[in-house]
């Protein structure tokens, strides 16, 4: 009886064991940061980003007089692109603001080499001034976009 009374209660310490949390695990569980859930980019997120790509690879190419990356026809969505949920986008200022970029973009392409620093540097200057309006988080990667021109 003696054992038997022993062996329930070893069993049932073993069992309260293997159901109970152990301290560490609790600690460890707490101080885990928690998962933050991301919701997957817009689409203009995404075309500011290769926005942004194309920039740098533009800017090598005109510091090395070199041949331009070939020229970005996707960015022609721009003003159509759907934003990030939330994001107001103004419906006067944005499409200005995106229309400009598209003719410094087309003029980047077409001017002499010799006149590319400037033309590069307009380009820049208009993503700076639609970012100064709206979303202004991507202006101090802007301001180092743009090239030292010799005057």
């Amino acid at each position: 009886m003696v054992q038997t009374r022993t062996l329930i209660l070893l069993l049932l310490t073993a069992l309260v064991g293997c159901f109970a949390s152990s301290p560490e695990k609790e600690v460890a569980e707490r101080s885990a940061p928690a998962v933050q859930e991301l919701t997957p980019p817009s689409e203009l997120a995404l075309m500011m980003r290769a926005m942004a790509i194309h920039a740098d690879s533009v800017k090598v190419a005109v510091k090395r007089g070199g041949q331009l990356p070939p020229y970005p026809k996707n960015f022609k969505k721009l003003l159509t692109a759907e934003p990030t949920k939330g994001m107001h986008i103004d419906p006067i200022t944005f499409p200005t603001f995106g229309k400009d970029y598209q003719n410094k973009l087309d003029r980047l392409y077409k001017v002499r080499t010799a006149d590319r620093s400037q033309a590069y540097n307009a380009l820049v200057q208009s993503c700076a001034n639609c970012h100064g309006t709206h979303c202004p988080g991507p202006l101090m990667r802007i301001k180092k976009m743009y090239v030292d021109t010799e005057e």
